[in-house]
């Protein structure tokens, strides 16, 4: 199903401004996103970027979480998040693709291990499809840190992501009835390791 690759890119460059709380942080980024699906058209949106610390809860962009256990050096923490991937076949532009079924976005729910040292932080998480959509699970392990300047914080990271077979049949398979139906091939891919620098 999916001819394009993903092109998202997140401008890890956001403009911080102040407010009551040093544990809150509230900036803009941009994403380009060339889509994963074939027929869906590139495009560039603004996207709030939210950061949150508390003693106990937290919002790190798109994450909530809550710390089970903390100090300086180590967290461990259950999370929840939105996964906003979707296809609408209606919003396509490929004769074939219309005629495939359409994909939902999720909720997801899991868990998080961070470890902090001067040179960066390591973090290793895993996540559920709490929604039944996929019945699929997620999990990550990167390496970040955060460089302040002034009211700039630039976060460059390296990591790589891990789809298991169920999310990626969901997203990105064609079962025969959809092969019947738009001429396309049949596919059933496995699990899969997508490495990334951001």
């Amino acid at each position: 199903m999916s001819i394009k690759r993903n092109a998202a890119l997140l401008l890890s460059l956001s403009f911080i401004s102040g407010t009551s709380s040093a544990a809150l942080s509230v900036g803009a980024g941009a994403v380009f996103n060339e889509s994963i699906y074939r027929g869906y058209n590139e495009n560039t949106h603004a996207v709030p970027i939210v950061n949150y610390e508390g003693d106990s809860f937290y919002i790190r962009q798109t994450t909530l979480g809550y710390a089970l256990f903390k100090n300086q050096r180590d967290e461990v923490s259950l999370t929840a998040s939105w996964l906003p991937l979707t296809f609408d076949p209606s919003d396509n532009d490929d004769s074939a693709m219309k005629r495939l079924d359409k994909r939902n976005s999720t909720a997801m729910a899991g868990a998080a291990w961070y470890h902090h040292e001067k040179w960066g932080s390591l973090k290793l998480s895993a996540a559920a499809d709490v929604l039944d959509n996929s019945n699929g699970w997620v999990a990550e392990m990167s390496m970040f840190r955060q460089m302040p300047m002034g009211k700039l914080t630039l976060t460059p990271a390296i990591g790589v992501l891990y789809y298991d077979e169920n999310f990626n049949e969901y997203y990105y398979g064609i079962s025969g009835n959809e092969s019947r139906r738009s001429g396309l091939s049949s596919y059933s891919p496995g699990d899969s390791w997508t490495p990334y620098v951001g």
